[in-house]
């Protein structure tokens, strides 16, 4: 399956992408840039298990139909998470989104107007290592695309962050195309040949030491799916160490005298971060089905917890979390996908429920987070949270507006996601989900109410703004910047 890469800095064209994590690099947000309006200061305390967020959803907006919306239940008590705080990053729980090159404007429009203060903005890196077609073609000379989003992101006041998802689309054994339906092959298949992995390694370097010239701070997700993948193909043992890799075996320089696992894989990718870009800040992935049992759409209320957060963590532990070699750092952070789609839309596999009565739900994700960031000692960046929501009007499961409630809850309970270990929130979508602009070019819309999950034609608040989203996450992501959560 096939998308448009963004436009804005003379790039190409065409992409292939994998089931589980859609590449969606839309270049098509508007919006007219004024003078940035400063963060706030005030602080509210992290350790409630819900904010006073969730009063704003009723005062915000007044329109004549108030409908039968709720924000939900908050979950209750909470695990603690654990580990440092970046110094990437600020010291309250931030928000971020994926914005494409060139359409910083948009985001400046909502901290003007709104008082939207994004703390980050973040842009796919994909396409391949060896294919001629990746990110690092884009522009010239190569990895210059890399660059330019990072400038254009300090200049506007935003810390630049990356998705780097590059080893599935790769060609190996079987073409990048491959990848589409088949990643845990692909990957494993990828991982285990030289030359790809030589060509994996020099691309690696590139991003580095484009991040490394840009001597500021830079946030890079790592190959989001393929840990996940990963502790699959280690047959039960949690361990990188029993994942065969091509490390030392690639020939490339910088990996040399690393094991041929998947242990060492990451030990190497650890190593060029020390040598090339000692300011950007790593996450590495924590995906919710890792285990071969799904957190995020398991519908089940026996699962164990804590038992599937230990065996995730011992696996990323053993994959540069821990007893790394002397003189290689480790990971900064984990990073957490909830979904790669709105629940509203066609693909989309789950609805969470709001009220914590059905299972998946809020609180059991809460739980199994805060759990996980216990084990491994390291906060948390979610990631490609879906945009949608079920307030406005504007939601109505048509093309680009499509329903969901994972935004409204977490605005509505920050510091419960903050007591588990979670640090940032980056909104986007994963499969051309709603967007928080107007890219669908249709302005303001308010179609009737619809009928969907927990939700009685409670989308009844009239939108006035030509945002996809109906304004919500400008509306109320400002709300929150008034008061943020320290951590």
């Amino acid at each position: 399956m096939n998308v448009d890469r963004p436009t804005g800095f003379q790039v190409l064209k065409v992409v292939t992408l994998s089931t589980v994590l859609l590449l969606v690099i839309s270049a098509c947000q508007n919006g007219q840039g004024t003078a940035p309006k400063g963060r706030g200061t005030a602080t509210a305390s992290a350790t409630g298990t819900i904010s006073y967020f969730i009063l704003a959803h009723h005062n915000v907006i007044a329109t004549a139909t108030q409908g039968a919306y709720s924000p939900g239940s908050p979950p209750g008590p909470v695990p603690t998470g654990s580990g440092n705080v970046p110094a990437a990053f600020p010291h309250y729980v931030s928000f971020g989104v994926m914005s494409a090159p060139g359409a910083a404007a948009a985001l400046d429009a909502m901290r003007s107007q709104n008082g939207t203060t994004f703390a980050f903005r973040y842009q796919y890196l994909a396409g391949g290592v060896n294919t001629k077609s990746g990110w690092e073609t884009w522009n010239q000379p190569a990895g210059q695309f890399a660059a330019y989003y990072m400038q254009d992101s300090a200049q506007h006041g935003y810390t630049p962050a990356f998705v780097y998802y590059e080893l599935c689309q790769s060609n190996g054994s079987h073409s990048g195309n491959f990848c589409y339906g088949n990643d845990l092959a692909q990957d494993t298949a990828n991982l285990n040949t030289p030359s790809t992995m030589k060509a994996y390694y020099a691309n690696w370097a590139l991003l580095l030491q484009k991040i490394g010239a840009y001597a500021k701070p830079a946030l890079v997700i790592v190959e989001p799916d393929l840990w996940g993948f990963l502790q699959m193909a280690a047959r039960n043992t949690d361990n990188a160490a029993n994942v065969l890799a091509s490390v030392s075996s690639s020939g490339y320089a910088d990996a040399a005298g690393f094991p041929n696992t998947a242990q060492g894989f990451a030990w190497a990718l650890l190593h060029m971060r020390d040598k090339y870009a000692p300011k950007a800040t790593l996450a590495l992935h924590a995906s919710l089905w890792a285990t071969s049992t799904d957190i995020g759409s398991d519908t089940r209320s026996t699962l164990d917890i804590a038992a599937l957060a230990r065996r995730e963590a011992n696996f990323l532990n053993s994959a540069g979390l821990t007893g790394n070699p002397r003189g290689v750092s480790s990971w900064d952070l984990l990073s957490n996908d909830v979904a790669d789609h709105d629940s509203g839309q066609p693909g989309g596999r789950s609805w969470w429920d709001r009220y914590n009565h059905t299972f998946p739900n809020f609180s059991r994700y809460l739980d199994f987070m805060g759990l996980l960031s216990q084990d491994v000692h390291r906060r948390v960046v979610m990631w490609q949270v879906p945009m949608g929501n079920q307030y406005f009007d504007t939601m109505n499961n048509s093309t680009g507006h499509y329903q969901d409630n994972r935004t409204e809850y977490i605005l509505g309970n920050v510091a419960s996601f903050a007591k588990v270990g979670i640090i940032a929130v980056l909104f986007g979508p994963g499969n051309a989900g709603t967007m928080n602009v107007d890219s669908m070019k249709d302005g303001v819309t308010n179609p009737a109410p619809i009928s969907t999950y927990e939700c009685n034609f409670c989308n009844t608040r009239k939108s006035v703004y030509a945002d996809d989203d109906g304004g919500y996450l400008r509306i109320f992501v400002g709300q929150y910047m008034k008061h943020p959560i320290t951590i």
